[in-house]
């Protein structure tokens, strides 16, 4: 789908928050879901997989009103560089919205939910879906890990969504100085297993270490994985992960995923 940047607004030195316009997008989307994005033209050639933030509208030239995929990123490579460059009005292309979701809590389950650095994006969407959930939901839990206090993200929407706010940043610049299981690890020590579940999205040794801490519990939890796409749907196989089984087994975070249960993951 043809998209044209609605705006392009830096966060911090490392963080920029965008928006695409895309006529033909849907108005709504789920918690996890994600979509491909790439400048027009050739270079870069392969589009970037992101988590979709929330959708909001635009008007258009028109006087319409349009949808506007919001995306949250770190400027890393040569994609992100270009996509920052990118201006009001300039185009991209856009496909989505893909993948499966976080399966919400109901009433009585405490939503647990644990982010760091980018992955903050797809549980900040689900902290809002909760907060509209047709169940009665009291209290959500969300711990946010970083290196830096540069990498705490959408602070502001945890809190609008009544959630209580854990932070913990490696070098104790913004909340407790640690990781972010230093927090959840006699947090869930304190509450019995049955009542809480758990979900994630963050760095992979982050979701290894609360996949861990999950297991030890035998809290059901769920994680959104990233990966190095370069399709989308399945087609180029360049984002395999391993999967408990019997034989050697492998599934896709795009066609697959990106959200699974976190046993069902290989993590060593």
């Amino acid at each position: 789908m043809r998209a044209t940047i609605a705006f392009t607004r830096p966060i911090s030195n490392a963080y920029v928050h965008q928006g695409l316009a895309v006529p033909a997008f849907p108005r709504t989307f789920q918690a996890g879901q994600f979509v491909m994005v790439r400048p027009v033209g050739m270079d870069p050639l392969l589009p970037r997989a992101f988590s979709i933030y929330r959708i909001s509208s635009h008007s258009s030239g028109d006087g319409l009103s349009q949808p506007v995929v919001e995306i949250l990123y770190k400027v890393l490579g040569k994609g992100t560089q270009c996509l920052a460059r990118m201006e009001p009005s300039q185009e991209a292309e856009v496909l989505g919205p893909l993948g499966n979701t976080f399966m919400p809590p109901d009433e009585r389950t405490l939503p647990v939910l644990v982010a760091g650095g980018i992955g903050v994006p797809p549980i900040a969407a689900l902290a809002a879906k909760i907060r509209n959930s047709k169940f009665e939901i009291r209290n959500v839990e969300v711990f946010l890990g970083g290196k830096t206090a540069e990498d705490i993200l959408c602070v502001k929407d945890f809190e609008e969504a009544g959630a209580r706010l854990h932070i913990t940043t490696e070098d104790g610049s913004l909340g407790t100085r640690g990781l972010v299981t230093d927090l959840l690890q006699p947090f869930l020590f304190q509450r019995q297993a049955t009542d809480v579940r758990i979900y994630t999205c963050g760095p992979p040794a982050m979701l290894a270490a609360v996949a861990e801490l999950a297991r030890s519990r035998a809290v059901p939890c769920q994680v959104s994985m990233e990966a190095n796409m370069a399709c989308g749907f399945g087609a180029c196989m360049g984002c395999a992960i391993e999967i408990e089984a019997d034989v050697k087994t492998y599934k896709l975070v795009c066609k697959d995923g990106p959200v699974f249960d976190s046993r069902e993951i290989v993590w060593g």
